[in-house]
């Protein structure tokens, strides 16, 4: 009777000691913010402009952003995304000659998702995020434009110590246009019409750093 209640009770701790959720390592912080700078480039889509047919085009710039981790298990972490591009919006009439329409920002409101796959203090990783995009035109009389948006991106971080490291990345950012009407209208009227939906798709490339909290 004896050996069959060590027995129980050694294979009851075993089971208690599975059970437990396993806690995160001095090198998994709960929380990261990140810090970045890069270059974003691409953005086209055909318009109407003044009814001339033709595509607009942001023109490649450099950008900056944040991003705010929650870790909710290893190897899995919550994050807000925030990219801000200040640019111009250029007007590629068809067989005609490229000009400037404004000046612009282009802002990325994200939310989604990365997944690790940490090898020591270097952690690769991938994420989807969905949000949505502001185009503020820094022109007087043009009304500003959100388009539901979608990223995609790859990079890692490299932890030089267990709070402090680098983050390097490639975003791809995606708004969508779903169906035609007119953009950027102010007290004239809108003179750029869009005829059906398309996306507008940009890259960025960019690196910063990182902090674990």
């Amino acid at each position: 009777m004896a050996v069959f209640l060590t027995g129980l009770s050694a294979s009851l701790e075993a089971q208690y000691r599975s059970a437990r959720p396993v806690n995160r390592t001095a090198s998994e912080p709960r929380f990261e913010i990140a810090v970045f700078g890069g270059y974003q480039f691409g953005g086209k889509w055909d318009v109407l402009l003044n009814n001339q047919p033709g595509t607009l085009d942001i023109a490649d710039h450099g950008s900056y952003g944040m991003a705010f981790d929650v870790r909710v298990r290893p190897g899995v972490l919550t994050e807000f995304l925030y990219i801000r591009q200040p640019t111009t919006l250029y007007f590629q009439p068809l067989g005609g000659v490229r000009g400037e329409v404004f000046p612009m920002h282009v802002a990325y409101y994200q939310l989604g998702g990365l997944y690790e796959v940490p090898h020591g203090r270097l952690r690769p990783f991938a994420g989807l995020g969905v949000g949505g995009t502001h185009f503020n035109p820094k022109e007087a009389g043009r009304g500003s434009e959100w388009r539901f948006s979608t990223n995609v991106s790859v990079g890692f971080r490299a932890f030089v110590t267990e709070r402090v490291g680098l983050r390097g990345q490639f975003h791809l950012l995606i708004p969508f246009q779903w169906s035609g009407g007119g953009m950027f209208c102010g007290g004239g009227g809108c003179s750029i019409g869009v005829s059906g939906g398309s996306a507008i798709v940009q890259g960025m490339v960019s690196g910063g750093l990182v902090i674990g909290l």
